[in-house]
C-alpha cells in the first residue's frame, strides 16, 4: 500500500489541500502581524527612543551626577579665589615690673595688600581649572551618551532576532507537524522527521538564549539609565539609517574642534601656564600696611597738688600715640624658584598629554571612517539586491506550489532562508548602526543629515 502511486498522489493531494489552508492561516496571520505594528507604530509614545533615553541618562546617571558636582567644587575654588586677604587686628599691654610707674596698651590694624598681582593669578588659575572641569565632565557624557547608544543598539538587536527567532520556530514547528504526518501516512522517511526534530530544538535553544540576552541587555540599559531594577520601560524597535555627508578630513577637522577630552587637554594647558605665572608673581616682593593707636601713662614719686581739691597727689603723665607704616617681603633668598620649575613640569606634561590625545583622534576618526564606509556597503547591499531578489524567490516558490510544481515543505524552506536573510540583515543594520555611533563617539558631536 505504502508503494500503490494513486494511494500516493492521494495523499500528496491531501498533504497540498491541507497545507494551503494552513498557508493561507500563516498568510493571513502575517497581515495581522502587520497589522499589529502599524497599529503600534501610534502608540510609540509609551516607548523609549534613542534621543529620550541619552535625555534621560544624562539627567538620572547617578555616576554623571556626582562627575557634576566637581563643577560646583571648582565654582567654589573660583569663588574662595576671589576673596581678598582678612585684616588682622594686634592688641598689647605694657606695664614696669618692679612697679606701676609705667603703663602702655596699643591697638594694630594690618592689612595685606596682595601685591603684584597676586590675586588676579590666583583667579586666572581657578578659572582655568573650572574651564578644564567642564570639558571633563563633556567627556564624560560623551562616553556615557556613546554606552547608552551602543547598548540601544543591541537591545534593539535582541528584540528584532527574538521576533524573527519565534516566526522561525512556528515555520519548523509547522514543518516537523506535516512531515510527521507524512512519516506517519508512509510518505515520507522517518529520518526526515527527526532531523526535523533536532532542527527544532535548536531553533527553540536558540530562542532561549535569545530571551536571555535580551533580560540582561534591558537590565545591563537599566544600570546606565540610571533606573531602578523593578522599573519597567521598552525600547522603541527601530534603527536610523541616516548617512554621514561629511567627509574624512572634514571630519578630522571637527572632532579637533569639538572633542571635550581634546578641550579639557587644552584647559589642562592652560591651568598649567596660569600656575607658573602665579608662582613667578609669588616669588616677587609683598607688602602690608598698619595703623596703629597707643596709650602711655606715667607716674613719678613726687607729689603736687590736685588744682582743683587742693589735696596733694602723686605727679603723673599720660599721651596717645598714632603709628602708621608699611611691611615689605624682600624676595632676596626664596624667589619661589622650586614652584615655578615644578609648574614648568607640570605645563610641558600638559602639552604632551594634549599632542598624545590629538594623535589618538586622527587614528580613531580614521579607523571609525572606514568602519562607517564598510557597514554602510554591507547594508546598501541587503537593501537593494538581497532582500528584493529573497522577497522574489519567495514569490515565485508560493507561485509554483500553488499550481502543484513543487512540495510545501520547499515553500518553507525558501521562507525559512528569508528569515535567516532577514536576522543577517538585522546584524548588518545594527553594524551600521554602531559604525555611526562610533563616528560621532569619536568626533564629540552628533552628525546630523
Amino acid at each position: 500500500m505504502k508503494n500503490d502511486p494513486v494511494q500516493h498522489r492521494k495523499a500528496t493531494n491531501s498533504f497540498r489541500c491541507c497545507a494551503g489552508l494552513k498557508i493561507g492561516r500563516m498568510y493571513y496571520r502575517t497581515l495581522f502581524v502587520i497589522a499589529l505594528f502599524a497599529v503600534s507604530a501610534f502608540a510609540q509614545s509609551s516607548e523609549m527612543s534613542l534621543a529620550e533615553a541619552v535625555n534621560y541618562t544624562l539627567a538620572n546617571n547617578k555616576s554623571l551626577q556626582a562627575e557634576r558636582k566637581q563643577i560646583d567644587a571648582a565654582n567654589g575654588r573660583l569663588k574662595q579665589a576671589g576673596l581678598r586677604a582678612n585684616p588682622m587686628l594686634e592688641a598689647s599691654g605694657l606695664s614696669s615690673v618692679a612697679d606701676t610707674s609705667m603703663r602702655a596698651a596699643a591697638v594694630l590694624v594690618r592689612l595685606p595688600l596682595e601685591a603684584g598681582g597676586r590675586r588676579l593669578r590666583r583667579i586666572e588659575v581657578a578659572e582655568r581649572e573650572l574651564e578644564r572641569m567642564k570639558y571633563e565632565v563633556a567627556e564624560r557624557e560623551r562616553e556615557l551618551t556613546a554606552r547608552v547608544r551602543i547598548k540601544y543598539g543591541e537591545t534593539v538587536e535582541a528584540m528584532r532576532n527574538l521576533e524573527l527567532n519565534e516566526r522561525l520556530l512556528e515555520l519548523n514547528q509547522y514543518s516537523y507537524h506535516l512531515i510527521q504526518a507524512r512519516v506517519t501516512e508512509g510518505a515520507s522517511a522517518p529520518l526526515e522527521q527527526s532531523q526535523m526534530q533536532v532542527e527544532v530544538g535548536k531553533i527553540e535553544a536558540n530562542k532561549q538564549a535569545n530571551v536571555s540576552r535580551g533580560a540582561v541587555l534591558l537590565e545591563e540599559f537599566k544600570n546606565l539609565l540610571g533606573m531602578g531594577s523593578e522599573e519597567q520601560f521598552k525600547v522603541r524597535n527601530e534603527f536610523n539609517e541616516i548617512p554621514v555627508t561629511m567627509s574624512r578630513q572634514e571630519l578630522l577637522a571637527l572632532a579637533l574642534k569639538t572633542r571635550p577630552d581634546l578641550q579639557a587637554a587644552h584647559a589642562a594647558e592652560a591651568v598649567t601656564a596660569a600656575l607658573i605665572e602665579q608662582a613667578k608673581t609669588e616669588g616677587k616682593y609683598d607688602m602690608s600696611i598698619f595703623a596703629e593707636l597707643g596709650r602711655q601713662a606715667f607716674s613719678f614719686d613726687q607729689f603736687g597738688v590736685n588744682r582743683d581739691s587742693g589735696q596733694p597727689e602723686r605727679v603723673a603723665m599720660g599721651s596717645n600715640t598714632a603709628r602708621i607704616g608699611v611691611s615689605i617681603t624682600l624676595p632676596t633668598r626664596n624667589k619661589n624658584q622650586g614652584n615655578i620649575e615644578a609648574a614648568v613640569a607640570l605645563n610641558d606634561e600638559a602639552r604632551l598629554r594634549r599632542e598624545f590625545i590629538e594623535t589618538i583622534i586622527r587614528r580613531e576618526v580614521a579607523a571609525a571612517y572606514v568602519r562607517y564606509e564598510g557597514a554602510q556597503r554591507v547594508l546598501k547591499i541587503y537593501n537593494t539586491d538581497l532582500l528584493v531578489a529573497a522577497q522574489n524567490n519567495l514569490r515565485v516558490m508560493r507561485a509554483s506550489f500553488d499550481v502543484g510544481h513543487i512540495r510545501l515543505t520547499e515553500v518553507l524552506n525558501e521562507q525559512r532562508r528569508l528569515i535567516d536573510l532577514q536576522m543577517t540583515h538585522t546584524a548588518a543594520q545594527k553594524e551600521y548602526f554602531s559604525a555611526r555611533i562610533e563616528l560621532e563617539n569619536v568626533v564629540g558631536t552628533t552628525l546630523e543629515k
